[in-house]
């Protein structure tokens, strides 16, 4: 029996969640809020050059950060308003925090 492309999409779900998480784990350590796009970069997940739509480049990430959010793993927090593409980003919420650091 194969493993059915659905089966497939799941899997590869599961470690997008992880890598963003693991993302999201390291900046929150650094004190930092990360916007879609440095989500991307950080995690190597693709990302369209050139493409013009806003969340675009990043729809993967956002996909996995809109359910993320509605298990209530992952917040909304101010980016640094020094940057130019300032924008909201995104941390762990302290719950999550506290599950996943290494020192627990």
């Amino acid at each position: 029996m194969s493993i059915r492309p659905k089966q497939f999409a799941r899997i590869g779900e599961f470690h997008l969640e992880e890598a963003i998480l693991d993302v999201l784990l390291e900046a929150k350590h650094e004190g930092e809020c990360v916007g879609p796009a440095e989500i991307s970069r950080r995690a190597g997940i693709f990302r369209e050059p050139g493409w013009a739509m806003t969340s675009g480049n990043d729809a993967i990430v956002w996909g996995i950060l809109g359910k993320l959010v509605k298990h209530g793993r992952i917040k909304k927090c101010p980016q640094d308003p020094e940057k130019p593409d300032h924008t909201d980003g995104w941390e762990l919420t302290d719950a999550e925090f506290h599950a996943r650091r290494d020192d627990v």
